[in-house]
């Protein structure tokens, strides 16, 4: 999640590099499911950041600043929820299988014995 708000990094005339700083580094998963959001505008593409350490960083003037940050926000907020949900299904798939891997281990401990 966003825990500043953006602040410039360097100017390139018209345009401004601005970081916006994340409670933590995302991982390459989360990098992944950011950029496949569609949600966006013809200026404000998810496709147009980029990552660096726990920071977003992104190309803007100022008058769509405002917007950026909306729209980062709104991505930001998606990936975490399509993230956890990957999660959760591979928690539930993990969770499937303990009585397989029970079963297969009692097969062989009472082969074993027998």
């Amino acid at each position: 999640m966003r825990v500043s708000g953006p602040v410039a990094v360097d100017n390139l005339g018209f345009q401004t590099v601005w970081r916006i700083s994340i409670s933590e580094r995302a991982t390459p998963e989360w990098i992944q499911c950011f950029g496949q959001q569609q949600d966006a505008t013809m200026l404000c593409k998810p496709t147009l950041v980029s990552f660096h350490r726990a920071g977003i960083l992104f190309t803007s003037d100022a008058a769509r600043l405002s917007t950026w940050v909306k729209y980062i926000d709104k991505w930001t907020r998606a990936t975490n929820v399509a993230v956890a949900a990957v999660h959760e299904k591979r928690r539930q798939e993990a969770l499937a299988q303990i009585p397989v891997w029970k079963s297969l281990v009692s097969e062989s401990a009472s082969e074993s014995q027998g």
